[in-house]
């Protein structure tokens, strides 16, 4: 090998190193994304109620049941009103189901935790992620919905069934629904396929962001082999507000390039 090739050779070791090490550290690095939800007829009751909302943990997954006891305090320490979960809450070889929801149901939140299911957590084992969501306070919604009372004033928090394995059907999960109403789904490819007027704030995952994008361009159509119209981040549109959030794990490599980590923090106004 002549001289030339040696240093290409070596700046390319140098480049991926430097790739694979900050990759790593943005793996770890948690944002907070703060969005607020005006109007869409959120009830009095409810202004200044603040959501969590999480995705794509993946514990057990390049994501360590200890930090996910870091996660827990983050969320804890935001103090929300309400708590959401957009699914694949565990790997899915299923091996850390237990320790995962155990450090999940010390989660605070004086309305309640909601949770939809993902790809993994079928795969992971459907019935024991169901009932692991029930231990640890989690409402699981299948294509069903839960409403949240204080004093006059009603919203309802609905979610589908998982896309790849299950049967969604939105229109189930919307029956009797508020005026304001939250809709989850895990793959946010079925909010193209559904919507409803009264779904005012949609939230989703799977995606990651990207997980590893071109510095914020995600490739997520190469890996889901559909091109996105809700990849990541906020769209606001006429009556609803659409949320993809970035999810907290990763899958197949445990790194992250220009996508991090996210816990979004929601607040409704008037």
């Amino acid at each position: 090998m002549n001289k030339s090739k040696k240093i290409l050779w070596l700046l390319f070791a140098a480049g991926m190193a430097v790739f694979v090490g900050y990759a790593t550290f943005e793996a770890g690095w948690t944002e907070i994304s703060k969005t607020t939800v005006r109007g869409k007829n959120v009830p009095p009751e409810f202004i200044g109620k603040k959501i969590a909302f999480v995705a794509d943990i993946h514990c057990g997954e390049g994501f360590s049941p200890a930090r996910l006891d870091g996660l827990v305090k983050q969320i804890n320490l935001l103090a929300p009103d309400i708590v959401l979960f957009g699914g694949d809450y565990v790997s899915r070889n299923g091996k850390n189901t237990e320790k995962c929801f155990s450090s999940l149901k010390n989660i605070n939140a004086p309305l309640g935790k909601f949770g939809v299911l993902g790809n993994h957590d079928i795969e992971a084992g459907k019935n024991e992620v169901l009932a692991a969501m029930a231990g640890a306070g989690i409402a699981p919604l299948v294509n069903e919905n839960r409403h949240i009372n204080i004093g006059g004033g009603k919203i309802t928090v609905a979610g589908t069934d998982e896309t790849w394995y299950g049967v969604p059907d939105g229109a189930k999960a919307m029956e009797e629904a508020a005026d304001f109403t939250i809709y989850m789904t895990h793959d946010p490819a079925y909010f193209e396929k559904y919507q409803n007027d009264k779904a005012k704030l949609l939230l989703a995952g799977h995606t990651h962001g990207g997980q590893i994008t071109l510095f914020g361009l995600p490739f997520s159509w190469l890996i889901h082999r559909h091109k996105y119209r809700y990849e990541k981040g906020v769209y606001e549109e006429p009556g609803r507000t659409v949320i993809v959030t970035n999810g907290i794990g990763a899958t197949i490599l445990p790194l992250r390039f220009f996508a991090r980590p996210q816990i979004n923090l929601i607040l409704l106004e008037k």
